[in-house]
């Protein structure tokens, strides 16, 4: 029963009228085959069908060889790729060096004062009472955090203020001073008490809240009045206090890095520091073992890191997504497999030449990655569609030809539209669109590539001749009773397939 037609009271039917409903749509089916016969031919006549079928003749010819170039390639790509490195620099230069503007910048820079600067590093910050905790709205820049006190934080004890007056020399012997001036906050503290009970007046201040105290340490129940009194008597800011409690104690020390120094230098910088931090953590006291450093230089440091993480999740998700919508389009395991690798031979391929052409993962960099990676996945799932346009037991060499024929002439019409848009940005001052236009002319290229060779290749070799076999027959067990085709009505044997055993 072909067309799906109700048989159950067929015995009640002449069978004449039977045969004859059969017959005409036998005829129907037939007949509409015979028209897609005649509009592929039609099709065929044009210059760009006929290039296409001469690319399919040798393709098919030298299918083996040319799976182990691509292989090979896609080998060689990756090892390529991978060389992708962060910036030397974490400067962002949005303008070409012939620029006025970037002149200006870069001769700013090799002045001597310039130079000073940058040797004398940045200034870190070491906290406690405070957790390292990000509350704003992550997803919005303008979102801020709040304060996220440390309620373990008690410098009272006198084992802590020790600790603390002894952790200021060991920060200075290991990194340095913030500048010549600076002294922590509790040096200054020590320094004040012991003029104080050195004087023979002593301010208001001493005598009202440290009740005669010569040096750190002083008594527990004294020292949050003595220190803030002291704190406020200086306008020292180090010293934060709420309910007359010392909630947050600052420490400025020197950083040797800059917010555009090298990410090699960042990380080698934070690394140091946070073992330094690790060791002191585990030695100090309760109380004051919380302790962790803040510096504005790991800013960008932490933005590049994050864009480069994109830029890898970026590809992982195109490969997911591309996918998902070729086993949808298709209905077909072989295939979304083909289609993964093709994808992948893009990605690895664009990037190997950016590699040649000495780009570095930076920022502006990352933010094209994310942007066009999508685009190495819409040629291929066209392709993987067509390859399944023809029902039934089809030879692959067969679905390949009509795939490449079918969809190749709107595939590269699509390239040849977006290489005309990628031209006009070449010409513009800004670097993001010059970049942009780069890109996206590897990504297209490869993409042809991709989609022309790798994945055409692959069907050439190994492409299923029923590609929705494996999707059917699940359904079928998924759904109770027999497999079903859903295109049972169609004519299983197509152009020039008719006598054409699978391969």
């Amino acid at each position: 029963n072909p067309a799906g037609n109700d048989i159950s009271n067929d015995e009640e039917r002449p069978i004449e009228e039977i045969a004859g409903t059969f017959a005409s749509e036998k005829q129907l089916q037939v007949t509409e085959e015979e028209e897609r016969e005649q509009l592929l031919e039609e099709e065929h006549q044009s210059l760009i069908h006929r290039v296409l079928d001469g690319y399919y003749g040798v393709l098919h010819k030298f299918r083996w060889f040319v799976l182990v170039m691509a292989i090979g390639a896609t080998i060689a790509c990756s090892i390529f790729a991978a060389q992708l490195s962060l910036p030397l620099s974490s400067e962002v230069s949005l303008l070409p060096e012939s620029n006025e503007y970037q002149k200006h910048w870069t001769w700013s820079q090799n002045l001597l004062s310039a130079t000073l600067a940058k040797e004398q590093g940045s200034e870190a910050v070491i906290l406690w009472g405070l957790k390292p905790a990000d509350t704003g709205d992550q997803l919005n820049p303008d979102s801020w955090t709040t304060l996220v006190l440390d309620d373990e934080f008690n410098p009272k004890s006198e084992k802590s203020q020790t600790y603390l007056l002894d952790f200021c020399d060991r920060l200075s012997a290991t990194f340095g001073k913030a500048n010549e001036d600076y002294d922590c906050p509790i040096v200054l503290f020590d320094r004040w008490l012991k003029n104080q009970s050195a004087v023979e007046t002593p301010t208001k201040q001493y005598t009202q809240h440290c009740e005669g105290a010569s040096s750190v340490p002083v008594p527990s129940k004294n020292f949050d009045p003595c220190i803030i009194s002291w704190s406020k008597l200086n306008n020292n800011t180090s010293i934060l206090q709420t309910d007359n409690e010392v909630k947050i104690m600052e420490v400025r020390t020197k950083s040797n890095v800059l917010y555009d120094s090298p990410q090699k230098e960042l990380k080698v910088e934070w690394n140091t520091y946070e073992d330094w931090m690790e060791n002191e953590r585990s030695i100090a006291p309760s109380g004051v073992n919380q302790m962790y450093h803040s510096d504005l230089a790991y800013w960008w440091f932490d933005t590049n890191q994050q864009m480069m993480k994109t830029a890898y999740g970026a590809a992982g998700i195109a490969l997911v997504c591309a996918a998902v919508v070729v086993f949808v389009s298709s209905r077909s395991f072989v295939l979304t497999f083909f289609a993964a690798i093709a994808i992948a031979y893009v990605l690895v391929a664009a990037t190997a030449c950016l590699v040649g052409l000495g780009w570095e993962l930076g920022f502006l960099e990352s933010i094209l990655f994310a942007i066009l990676i999508g685009i190495s996945c819409d040629f291929v799932i066209h392709v993987g569609h067509a390859y399944t346009m023809y029902t039934g037991v089809v030879n692959r060499h067969h679905r390949s030809h009509f795939a490449l024929t079918h969809m190749g002439p709107s595939i590269l019409a699509a390239a040849f539209t977006t290489f005309s848009a990628a031209v006009v940005m070449i010409f513009t001052e800004i670097t993001f669109f010059r970049k942009f236009a780069v890109i996206l002319f590897m990504t297209i290229l490869h993409s042809i590539i991709g989609c022309f060779v790798v994945f055409l290749v692959l069907c050439e070799c190994f492409g299923p001749s029923e590609p929705t076999k494996g999707y059917d027959t699940i359904k079928g067990k998924l759904c109770g009773g027999e497999k079903t085709n859903e295109n049972a009505s169609e004519v299983e044997v197509s152009q020039k397939g008719s006598n054409v055993q699978t391969d």
